[in-house]
């Protein structure tokens, strides 16, 4: 029961990917809602440590996961992450700059600094 209530709660993340994507006619919705596809096996966490290891995301950028974040490791870039879900000492590492995917279809962001993990 509790893996079909998920399945019914990505597929309404999916769904409200599309319709952004349409709506505002730009394609890191359509691209991140692709990746949430895929199946899980295919879907590797990513560790906060990771993350700041990476060369091209900066300081300003806002980081998309279509995945898990983990709080391994710590970051010291100043970055919003949105992804699927997160762990909890990775919600407490990042406190307010962790986001839902549901968040970054409604909120205002700069596509220019879109950085998208896979």
């Amino acid at each position: 029961m509790k893996n079909m209530r998920k399945n019914i709660e990505l597929k309404k993340i999916i769904d409200k990917l599309y319709k952004t994507s349409a709506e505002k006619k730009k394609d890191v919705y359509y691209a991140v809602a692709k990746e949430l596809e895929r199946s899980n096996k295919n879907k590797k966490p990513v560790n906060l440590s990771k993350l700041d290891k990476l060369t091209n995301v900066k300081d300003t950028s806002v980081v998309v996961i279509p995945g898990k974040v983990l709080g391994y490791g710590d970051i010291t870039k100043k970055v919003v992450v949105y992804a699927n879900s997160f762990s909890a000492s990775a919600k407490e590492k990042l406190k307010e700059k962790a986001k839902t995917l549901i968040d970054f279809c409604e909120d205002k962001v700069s596509y220019k600094d879109i950085v998208i993990i896979k």
